[in-house]
């Protein structure tokens, strides 16, 4: 009986997996995609930006919602009618034809679409998954971001090539929606008993999270890397057609080989920090954000392009390493009861980088017409986070 549902468990969790990494594949490589539809529709830096940006203003916004929502409802309704909504949006995204359309559709689908469904994993897991078992059910779904990364731009690439952006959308739509009435299909319904034990989980008063000042040094951290994080995967498909004058099925390998090191560092970055170094974290972040501010900007410094390849993957291991250290912190730093709201804002704060960082950047590269203004932003923002979070004191973490 206990091997029939563990079986189970593991095709809900696959069926998981296959649901975030719809979520990150359609992060992931509209960078790629709007080289296509930039040229189509006639799109300079600037506009760019807000499509990339305004996909991240609806994910911020609407988190909290979400959250709440995700209380009163269960898991499993939010996290197929999420990835229902992403699909339904990428297919919506083909149909663009101007610039406030695609706007609009980027933002819809980072509101109702993709804000849903990280949390609605972590309530699934606290509900469904035995306690020895969720720290790795977690990370594989966490894993997902470096496959979708690694794996996205191998299959944007030759669809963009062979059938056009447009249609290019409309068959992801139809396949992230098919993902979605799965999920719907295998995901189990919470019980009444499981919803009434989500409610009753202790709240912290929203005072107490404006006057801790831990919260405060953690996010601004997190908004900086994420900035550099989402602005370099936003725009680095841009940079490599326009100033490296890659044609697109380059930049997808390109991008798909810094997918693998996000993919590496992401696996194995949580437990090289705990194995050597415990207790050293805020000193770890602030050398690999150094770290990869000089690798970032050697991105662009670099003529030869083999070695500005290597510098992008350096780049993205440091990166990811500095994150995933970055957002373990608040285990280690609050209380247990208070870890899920204090680690939501922490996560909002990191968010609302990406909403920045991909509109700073276009007009960045529209201003000056060129690129090395944008690597400078990326690599400043790395070494601001590394700094901030040399702020946070270390203190007992109180177990309830």
């Amino acid at each position: 009986m206990n091997q029939v549902k563990e079986k189970r468990s593991l095709i809900v969790l696959l069926v998981l997996f296959l649901g975030y990494t719809s979520v990150y594949v359609d992060k992931y490589t509209i960078g790629i995609s709007l080289v296509s539809v930039s040229q189509d529709l006639g799109f300079d830096p600037s506009q760019k930006g807000l499509i990339l940006s305004a996909f991240f203003l609806g994910y911020t916004i609407f988190q909290i919602p979400m959250g709440y929502l995700n209380n009163k409802i269960g898991a499993r309704p939010v996290l197929g009618i999420s990835i229902i909504i992403v699909g339904l949006f990428l297919a919506i995204f083909g149909f663009g034809y101007s610039l406030l359309f695609l706007v609009v559709v980027r933002f819809l689908s980072g509101s109702f679409g993709h804000a849903g469904y990280p949390p609605s994993i972590s309530n699934y897991i606290s509900l469904h998954i035995p306690l020895s078992k969720r720290g790795f059910a977690q990370s594989a779904m966490l894993a997902s971001s470096g496959f979708a990364a690694f794996i996205g731009p191998l299959l944007i690439a030759p669809l963009l090539l062979s059938l056009g952006w447009r249609n290019t959308y409309y068959f992801m739509g139809i396949f992230v929606i098919l993902i979605g009435l799965l999920i719907l299909a295998v995901v189990p319904k919470s019980s009444s008993a499981e919803l009434k034990n989500q409610k009753e989980k202790i709240k912290i008063p929203f005072t107490e999270l404006l006057k801790d000042s831990q919260v405060w040094i953690l996010l601004l951290s997190s908004l900086f890397i994420n900035a550099a994080n989402y602005g370099l995967t936003s725009w680095l498909a841009s940079y490599l057609n326009e100033a490296r004058g890659l044609a697109i099925s380059q930049v997808s390998y390109i991008s798909s080989l810094a997918g693998i090191c996000i993919l590496i560092a992401g696996i194995l970055g949580g437990y090289f920090i705990s194995r050597f170094f415990e207790g050293g974290e805020k000193i770890v972040i602030f050398i690999f954000c150094l770290l990869g501010a000089f690798s970032v900007y050697g991105v662009y410094l670099f003529d030869q392009l083999a070695l500005s390849v290597i510098c992008l993957c350096l780049c993205n291991i440091f990166l990811i390493m500095a994150f995933t250290t970055l957002m373990g912190l608040p285990h280690k730093l609050f209380k247990q009861s208070h870890i899920a709201t204090k680690y939501a804002a922490i996560n909002s704060g990191g968010v609302l980088g990406g909403f920045f960082a991909p509109m700073i950047i276009g007009d960045l590269v529209d201003a000056t017409n060129s690129y090395q203004s944008a690597f400078l932003f990326l690599a400043m923002t790395l070494l601001i986070s590394g700094i901030i979070v040399l702020a946070i004191k270390k203190r007992p973490v109180e177990i309830n």
